[in-house]
Order: C-alpha cells, then sequence, then structure tokens
C-alpha cells in the first residue's frame, strides 16, 4: 500500500533533531519504520526540501493554498488525504489501514477508512528549529 506523508518545514528531513525533539515526530519515525516492516511503500516530503513532491498531490496543492502550512502535515494513503494537521499515533494508523488479524503476518492487507479528526501540533516542539 502507498502511504505518503507531506510534513510542514522542520529543521531535517524527520523532525527528530535539535535539542527539544516533538514526542509526535519520534512516535512518527517509528510508526513508518513499522509501517515499512509491514511492507508498505511508505515516503515523506518535507515542505522545505523536496516541494515539488507536493506538486504531485493536487488536492494537497489546494489546501495549501487555502489554509496554509499550518495544515500541515498531510497524511495520504493510495493518493487520498485521509489526515491533517497531526500525525497518526500507531493505534489511529490501524484505524486508517483497518489491520486485519486474520491476514498472515507475511501479506497484510489493508482498507482506507475516512479521515480522523483533525488537530493541530508544533512541529518541533518549542525549540524554533522550524
Amino acid at each position: 500500500m502507498k502511504i505518503t506523508i507531506l510534513d510542514p518545514a522542520m529543521c531535517c528531513s524527520t523532525g527528530v533533531c535539535g535539542t527539544e525533539v516533538d514526542d509526535a515526530l519520534v512516535q512518527t519515525a517509528a510508526n513508518v519504520k513499522w509501517l515499512k516492516a509491514l511492507g508498505h511503500d511508505v515516503h515523506r516530503h518535507g515542505i522545505a526540501n523536496d516541494a515539488a513532491a507536493f506538486q504531485q498531490y493536487p488536492e494537497a496543492i489546494a489546501r495549501l493554498q487555502k489554509e496554509g502550512t499550518d495544515s500541515l502535515p498531510y497524511i495520504l494513503v493510495e493518493d487520498k488525504m485521509v489526515m491533517t494537521k497531526s500525525y497518526p499515533t500507531k493505534a489511529q494508523w490501524e484505524q486508517l489501514l483497518s489491520l486485519r488479524p486474520e491476514t498472515s503476518s507475511s501479506m497484510k492487507e489493508f482498507a482506507i477508512v475516512p479521515a480522523i479528526n483533525e488537530v493541530g501540533g508544533k512541529c518541533c516542539g518549542d525549540s524554533g528549529c522550524c
């Protein structure tokens, strides 16, 4: 399954840098690793260092033009926006992807579910690195 994370401007590609790291970004880095281990095609693109990638997602461009960068991050599954303004927790990823326990561990099957309620947050804590 193709998963795309469109990140706000951060001090590095994952935001896990600086002296005051946002716990949500640490968890997101771990979740990306977990999703890849499940066999998903996961890509992260930051608006500051990979803005051209955003052009592949017209819905993201439209939202950026309407709401600005405060609406980031955008979480897309199979090129459909499923969440904005925050990173999913592991439980939310499981809900978003509807992990089916009856499938074998080597071949997971997933289904997209409706977007999760939007919640705001800072990208790098109070360090000011963003």
